[in-house]
């Protein structure tokens, strides 16, 4: 698709590489976090990933696939890194080194929207659709800055696993800390569906043609 945003040269066009993030990108980049915050994602937990010609175009000349799924998962990680105040430092650190209890990407399906071209910058960012004591459900959008739209959307189960004994953890039945984080995600889960539901109410879906 073509690029919404308008650039003066080519170094202005990838100037989301630079220091200070481009100028030109600023405005862009505003509207984009914004819309995703009314949206009901976490801006606490957002990322923004810049594309890079040599590394992340295909032979078709777009973003690959496989690119888009180092940039999800550079977000689930700030995700989990969320869990620290609740968690604590020390469980907060054997989680990071494999040990006691931490969150395991079960799986996730992709809809790819559109494609992304070389130079672009994507705002990737993530909100809770579903909490259980033992897996959490979520949905982690990417947006386009210079075309200013959801270009995929990646459907995402996140199951907390005993990395000591390797079998599924409940964090209800191991209470303490882990109990907080149960109830910190559900906290969560209300407030950016309580966004969500506002969200949508006021931008309705368009009916779309099946392939």
């Amino acid at each position: 698709m073509a690029s919404v945003a308008k650039f003066g040269s080519a170094l202005e066009s990838s100037s989301y590489q630079s220091p200070d993030g481009g100028s030109a990108y600023a405005p862009l980049r505003k509207k984009a976090i914004e819309e995703a915050i009314a949206m009901g994602y976490n801006p606490a937990t957002m990322v923004e990933c810049g594309v890079t010609w040599a590394d992340d175009h295909d032979p078709f000349q777009h973003v690959k696939n496989a690119a888009y799924v180092h940039y999800v998962n550079q977000c689930a990680f700030r995700e989990f890194q969320s869990f620290e105040p609740y968690l604590g430092k020390e469980k907060f650190q054997d989680m990071l080194k494999v040990r006691g209890v931490g969150p395991v990407v079960k799986n996730y399906t992709v809809n790819f929207k559109r494609p992304v071209k070389f130079p672009d910058s994507l705002i990737v960012a993530n909100h809770i659709t579903k909490v259980f004591p033992d897996r959490y459900f979520g949905i982690t959008s990417v947006w386009s800055l210079n075309q200013q739209v959801i270009v995929a959307d990646f459907k995402i189960c996140i199951v907390f696993f005993d990395y000591d004994r390797g079998v599924p953890a409940n964090l209800l039945e191991i209470g303490g800390a882990y109990k907080d984080l149960y109830e910190a995600l559900k906290q969560r889960l209300e407030m950016e569906a309580k966004i969500a539901s506002t969200w949508e109410k006021e931008h309705p879906k368009r009916t779309k043609a099946m392939l």
